[in-house]
């Protein structure tokens, strides 16, 4: 007896060790957020028009006006006026949603069930749990590459609150969505919190539209699966879904209708007329040229940790040195505009870097290239995911349909007069789903990683993201 009962206490002694090394990763975040909100400054930019929004007016009068001559993001809008007068509120909560996100990110990539949100921790397999930490530490890598600097760009109370809490909140949605598509149970906390997260994930346009798309891939995915017996949890999860697919409808009804987006529109006409005169190719120019901008011309640290991933992943997937070459064309064009431009100057002009433009000569070569580039890092993106995910078709098209939300959303912005004004952060889904499709790689070669490659490779590789992490961190403590 006494030999089972110390073989027992080792044993939850053993479980209680593997689960704080599970979600150190979390904490490592957690830790971060705080002492960053600790060091940010709001009240800049636009949060002091916000926080006196409602002087000499009703909340009722203010949410009516900004409908009817500025924006459809009535229910952001109606939380930020009211965020804006408490900064330390907003603190605790920005921070909150800061740190869960990683936890997010794994409950979307995690093939282990009963790990975050809401399922209890029973014990599991090392093999399991030793993938499962690596999930964990590469969601958490995710997070602390964000540009999170972004999100300060019209003031932080204000970008955080419009940009970053959708973000969170579709993600959050995702999570749910997932649960109903496996037939899980979902806990009584996030049903009933999914509903208000999404009425705000349905305020912000993009978000509302990228809601619809996973929906609407859920819906197909339920008809699909009506020949077959529903378990009796899948019923019980009907009702939620219902009531989010009323919830999206009534958001993209609001958004569609709203007359002050048109208005809005007209501001920014006002003050760039030379918009006006900008046909449909030469709108289309200027989103994709945007994306080039952001992603490939000024070597982003996503796209550029996301590109060596993607090489890695391919090799070990498939072994085969020219499919990997394949992978390493976008991190080859982002070695082109950063090294090869600044050792050989005289190369320049293969590597042009678009800024904010506002004309351009369709006969000019330059005017070319990025679109070339864009197109070669397209096709090689998505390459290196059918190599990846091509053994699984239902994943690998999903992901390929995210990808192209993600896309089609930076490529839409040339259609709208703000992209001039807009910044890095209208960009936030695209960052979100490059993460999330690294992260995914990472789960599906999670065994090779761990058993198949050398050691001393896996540890070179985790220290260089570890190293990247560690450089946006410090630029994000430097930011503020």
């Amino acid at each position: 007896m006494k030999l089972s009962s110390h073989g027992h206490t080792t044993g939850k002694k053993r479980l209680a060790k593997a689960d704080i090394f599970l979600y150190l990763p979390f904490f490592v975040v957690l830790l971060i957020s705080v002492v960053y909100h600790i060091r940010l400054h709001p009240m800049g930019g636009d949060d002091p028009f916000f926080a006196d929004a409602l002087n000499g007016t009703s909340f009722a009068e203010y949410l009516s006006n900004r409908y009817t001559y500025w924006t459809s993001r009535i229910i952001l809008e109606g939380i930020l006026v009211l965020l804006a007068r408490i900064p330390w509120l907003w603190r605790i909560l920005d921070c909150l949603i800061f740190a869960t996100m990683p936890c997010l990110f794994a409950s979307l990539t995690d093939s282990a069930k009963g790990r975050i949100l809401g399922d209890k921790v029973t014990a599991f397999p090392p093999e399991t749990v030793r993938k499962s930490r690596l999930i964990h530490w590469c969601a958490a890598a995710g997070m602390l590459l964000f540009p999170f600097h972004d999100m300060g760009t019209a003031g932080w109370i204000t970008t955080t609150e419009t940009h970053f809490w959708p973000l969170w909140s579709i993600l959050f949605i995702s999570v749910v969505l997932k649960k109903i598509m496996l037939n899980e149970k979902i806990p009584l906390w996030m049903s009933l919190s999914s509903v208000p997260v999404c009425f705000i994930a349905g305020s912000h346009e993009q978000y509302a539209v990228i809601l619809a798309v996973l929906l609407l891939l859920l819906t197909i995915r339920l008809v699909a699966d009506t020949g077959k017996r529903l378990r009796c949890t899948a019923r019980k999860n009907l009702p939620l879904y219902f009531i989010l697919c009323a919830v999206c409808l009534f958001s993209l009804f609001v958004i569609f209708l709203c007359p002050g987006n048109a208005a809005r529109n007209a501001v920014s006409l006002s003050d760039l007329p030379v918009y006006r005169t900008f046909g449909f190719g030469d709108k289309l120019y200027l989103g994709l040229l945007s994306l080039e901008r952001v992603f490939l011309a000024n070597a982003d640290i996503v796209f550029f940790a996301f590109s060596l991933l993607l090489i890695l992943l391919v090799f070990i997937s498939t072994g085969n040195v020219f499919k990997t070459i394949i992978a390493a064309l976008p991190g080859l064009i982002l070695f082109g505009h950063t090294t090869i431009v600044t050792a050989y100057p005289t190369l320049c002009g293969l590597f042009p870097k678009p800024g904010q433009i506002l004309e351009w000569r369709w006969q000019d070569l330059s005017v070319w290239l990025p679109m070339f580039y864009l197109a070669i890092t397209v096709i090689a993106v998505i390459y290196s995911l059918y190599q990846i995910f091509g053994s699984d078709r239902r994943l690998f098209f999903f992901l390929l349909i995210m990808f192209g939300c993600g896309f089609g959303a930076g490529a839409v912005l040339g259609f709208m007069a703000t992209i001039y004004v807009s910044g890095e952060r209208v960009y936030a889904a695209l960052y979100t789903i490059l993460i999330l499709s690294a992260i995914a790689g990472t789960e599906k070669m999670a065994h090779q990683i761990l058993h198949t490659l050398n050691p001393v490779c896996v540890k070179l590789t985790a220290a260089f993201f570890a190293l990247l992490c560690t450089v946006n961190v410090c630029f994000l403590f430097l930011s503020v």
